[in-house]
């Protein structure tokens, strides 16, 4: 056999042993076939005719989401917080806490800023199972995290919208009969600044836009000025104001320009920067435009003529 020839057979041996490919969430390719790590598995049944499913079902989700409701999860750190005060680190419990209260009322204020596609309703993160068991009121918190049973959500159509991990996604479209059986695992790629989900917590699927990329800054830290208040029992009120304009008075003081410095407040928190509310706005905002743009581009399917097999994608 000639030289010729050999490299021929090699680059073939080459080409069949690599995995088979499909089109994966984002539009990049992952592995479709059985990978060595069993989490990873792929259902074939759930990417059958995925080209076709996605573009009907993401133009259905958008045109639903118009009329129906953005329900944005906050985190609450609780399991932390309890280990941590347990383990008698109440300083370092209380630090954490501080925290999460600050990066969740600079949330709630970008979202309701920046944010006007649909209706926007917020939770706590283990409120999750009472929303997917259908209440509608009691769950939801106010602008200042407070749990107001006056608040209910009439809209029946609703994603969810939380920072998280962006995944090499495990599942395809999932049949809402099973849906709630079905965990979203994979391979994490990058942590989101933003991941739109449906009901059931999983990933949305390209072309919706179910992500916004969140930027490196270099984990640069800020202080900010928050109310610490404690009763008799030792229980913890804390009160927070978001700072709008926090980064840009930096920045002018940064230049030698005489900006006041927030002192309001008896202790202070510490948060990254991406969590600070300018930050936390340019994402909402981003997030705003791309359901608009997506909405603009994609009438609603007519349910009569498409194929009944996808309606079972549909919720």
């Amino acid at each position: 056999m000639d030289r010729s020839l050999n490299k021929l057979v090699s680059l073939l041996l080459i080409i069949f042993s690599l995995p088979v490919l499909s089109q994966n969430s984002t539009g990049g390719s992952v592995p479709a076939n059985v990978s060595h790590n069993p989490e990873d598995y792929k259902d074939p049944k759930q990417f059958d005719k995925f080209r076709k499913r996605k573009d009907v079902v993401a133009a259905w989700q958008v045109n639903e989401l118009k009329q129906g409701a953005l329900v944005v999860r906050l985190k609450t750190n609780k399991t932390l917080l309890d280990e941590l005060n347990k383990q008698g680190k109440t300083v370092l419990a209380l630090e954490k806490q501080k925290e999460q209260h600050a990066i969740n009322m600079n949330t709630i204020a970008a979202y309701k800023d920046k944010f006007t596609f649909c209706k926007v309703y917020f939770i706590f993160s283990n409120s999750s199972d009472s929303l997917l068991n259908g209440a509608r009121s009691g769950i939801f918190v106010d602008s200042t995290l407070k749990v107001d049973p006056s608040i209910t959500m009439n809209e029946k159509f609703y994603l969810l919208a939380e920072r998280d991990y962006g995944y090499n996604s495990s599942i395809g479209f999932v049949p809402e009969d099973s849906a709630r059986k079905v965990i979203e695992v994979g391979n994490p790629v990058k942590e989101m600044a933003i991941v739109v989900k449906n009901k059931y917590g999983h990933q949305l699927k390209g072309p919706f836009p179910y992500f916004v990329k969140e930027k490196n800054f270099m984990d640069a830290t800020y202080d900010v000025p928050i109310n610490v208040e404690k009763d008799a029992n030792g229980n913890v009120t804390l009160n927070y104001t978001p700072d709008k304009t926090y980064l840009a008075d930096i920045k002018e003081r940064n230049k030698g320009t005489r900006v006041p410095v927030r002192t309001t407040g008896n202790s202070k928190a510490k948060i990254k920067k991406q969590y600070t509310y300018e930050k936390i706005a340019e994402v909402v905002d981003q997030l705003n435009d791309n359901f608009h743009q997506f909405y603009q581009g994609n009438v609603k399917p007519d349910l009569t003529r498409i194929d009944q097999e996808i309606k079972q994608f549909l919720y």
